[in-house]
């Protein structure tokens, strides 16, 4: 079970100045803490009435386990956890954030100006269920407003989904993916504590091409000490793969990770 004082917050930040022509932006965040009060409690505080956002950030911070570079706010669920229908840590944590959502106070109607863009990140978002991610989506639709032509975003991970839940995400309106893929080499993907293997790797990029995922994108990471053989494979592949985009991000080694301990 989460902790009492794991809190999912909705955060909705002041819009930039006109000049700048930068969109405000909606954030929900998991923090652990003690001091933050409960959501139930939010409805009745005098908390500032926000300005209206046009995209949305949620945090789910479910993970099959944490991997050896990672310093994120995370559950870590059982390497083998891919059905979590029934797991209440993550149903709750659902529940608190869908009235953290309605207990936010916006100063125009959701009709207005609604969201342009929604990115679910982790955590692993294709660890939870479509009928809950509905549930989310129809929290922010009827609060802030949800575009016809929205952008739905969410990080998926190797090994966590099949076709079916694929397509399921695609009904809800999910129309991009971002694939942690991080590596295509079976040795390195163990050396950073990843809990997928290069066949499910294979089996996830087959997946979102069959269904037909047309904006889809593939994570890599760098400095893995991966020979130069490695990095030339690993790219080879995910090109021959043809996503629509490639993230490269060079590994840093954080305070308090597995390798930051090493």
């Amino acid at each position: 079970m989460l902790k009492s004082s794991f809190t999912p917050l909705f955060w909705v930040l002041n819009p930039k100045p006109k000049s700048q022509k930068l969109p405000s932006h909606l954030f929900a965040k998991t923090f652990f803490t003690n001091t933050t009060p409960p959501v139930r409690h939010n409805a009745s505080l005098n908390l500032p009435t926000l300005p209206p956002a046009s995209s949305a950030y949620i945090h789910l911070p479910f993970c099959r386990k944490r991997c050896h570079y990672c310093d994120f706010p995370i559950v870590a669920l059982g390497s083998a956890s891919t059905q979590t229908h029934h797991d209440p840590r993550v149903s709750n944590y659902i529940h608190w954030l869908c009235r953290e959502i309605t207990a936010t106070k916006v100063d125009q109607p959701a009709s207005t100006t609604p969201l342009q863009t929604v990115y679910f990140g982790g955590g692993t978002p294709s660890l939870v269920p479509p009928a809950m991610v509905s549930s989310i989506l129809e929290a922010l639709r009827v609060k802030f407003g949800l575009c016809e032509d929205a952008e739905i975003s969410m990080e998926m991970d190797p090994g966590t989904f099949d076709a079916e839940k694929m397509r399921g995400m695609m009904a809800l309106g999910v129309n991009r993916v971002s694939l942690g893929v991080q590596a295509f080499q079976e040795e390195l993907l163990r050396a950073c504590g990843r809990a997928h293997g290069v066949q499910e790797v294979h089996e996830a990029i087959g997946v979102v091409k069959s269904c037909g995922v047309d904006n889809w994108s593939v994570d890599l990471i760098a400095s893995l000490h991966q020979s130069c053989e490695m990095w030339e494979e690993s790219l080879r592949l995910t090109i021959e793969s043809q996503p629509s985009h490639v993230s490269v991000y060079d590994l840093q080694i954080e305070q308090g990770t597995k390798f930051g301990r090493l």
